[in-house]
């Protein structure tokens, strides 16, 4: 059974509520929220004007079964709590109130405020909205997770042969510093636990193995390592090293033999998004992988973005996958 296939079951057994915040903006929102609702995935929650959402449905065709909620963006029955949710969350930027009114407005907002409060598990965003936005509208509303310090991704790259590995970070972090590295491996670790049900084996990539070459960036990968280590002691992780010393198990018993992981990694931590975002797009084009991602994670709430070129099967996958973090 595919991953993917096996991520759908697992979400159709939780069946949990998630918000998507695009649904007056976005017609592929609309199809994905139909599909999640009759075949059993989640229960959709579209954040929008409820006769422009179901205007944009009746244009294209479509219209919305009963599993499907729309609320509106700006609910007059939860306005004040919303305010009052923003002012003290923004306290430290000292926002006007034209500018409290606006996020009040809001649906990626309003979709991080009822996660943040418990009238959602998840919500998932981005066919309209920038990566960036998203990613603001997160911090701003339900924050960093504890033991996490910054905000990353990773994509589960599934093989051919049924072989599956988490690459990090692909898409949000340019140059991480050494425990920012770190947090990020550990939380792709979380990930590929969680997902996958394996255990993670973290590789911390270089262009260097175990000292082979001499850099400042080799020495920030090897401080990254130090750091993933002294915060989790049971994962079996290592670094720095080469991709085929982390991934071919003879090469690594040549260049690497003492290494805890002996070539057979599947947590893969790139040294910066140059390098992971290249990697992941190189592993799906000619290795012929399925690219799941980008997850958004280091959050204290399962709030996912998606490529705004995203088709409605993206959307379906990433509320399921969102629909499995919800129930860490």
């Amino acid at each position: 059974m595919s991953l993917l296939k096996e991520i759908r079951e697992k979400a159709s057994a939780n069946k949990r509520k998630v918000v998507l915040p695009e649904a007056g903006l976005d017609i592929r929102v609309i199809r994905a929220a139909i599909r999640l609702s009759t075949e059993n995935l989640a229960e959709p929650v579209l954040l929008g004007d409820n006769d422009e959402i179901k205007e944009l449905a009746k244009k294209n065709g479509l219209s919305l079964p009963d599993g499907v909620d729309i609320i509106p963006a700006d609910d007059v029955s939860t306005h004040n709590e919303r305010d009052e949710f923003y002012r003290l969350k923004l306290a430290h930027k000292n926002p006007s109130d034209e500018q409290i009114e606006q996020l009040c407005k809001n649906t990626l907002f309003t979709a991080g405020w009822m996660l943040q409060n418990g009238f959602a598990d998840a919500a998932v965003a981005g066919s309209v909205a920038s990566t960036s936005d998203v990613i603001i509208s997160a911090l701003r509303t339900v924050g960093v997770a504890e033991g996490s310090s910054i905000v990353s991704s990773s994509f589960l790259m599934e093989m051919n042969n049924g072989s599956v590995f988490t690459y990090a970070d692909c898409a949000v972090v340019p140059y991480p510093d050494s425990a920012q590295l770190a947090s990020i491996a550990i939380d792709s670790g979380k990930t590929h636990l969680l997902l996958t049900g394996n255990e993670p084996k973290i590789a911390f990539l270089s262009f260097s193995t175990k000292g082979s070459a001499r850099h400042e960036r080799v020495d920030l990968v090897q401080k990254a390592y130090r750091l993933a280590s002294e915060k989790n002691t049971g994962w079996k992780m290592d670094g720095e090293l080469q991709f085929d010393t982390a991934f071919v198990p003879g090469i690594a018993e040549r260049k690497s033999p003492d290494s805890i992981l002996k070539g057979d990694a599947n947590v893969y931590i790139f040294p910066n998004l140059d390098a992971g975002n290249i990697a992941y797009k190189i592993t799906e084009r000619l290795a012929g992988a399925t690219a799941t991602g980008p997850i958004l994670q280091g959050l204290s709430k399962p709030y996912m973005d998606l490529s705004r070129g995203c088709s409605v099967e993206d959307i379906v996958n990433t509320t399921c996958v969102a629909s499995l973090l919800s129930s860490e």
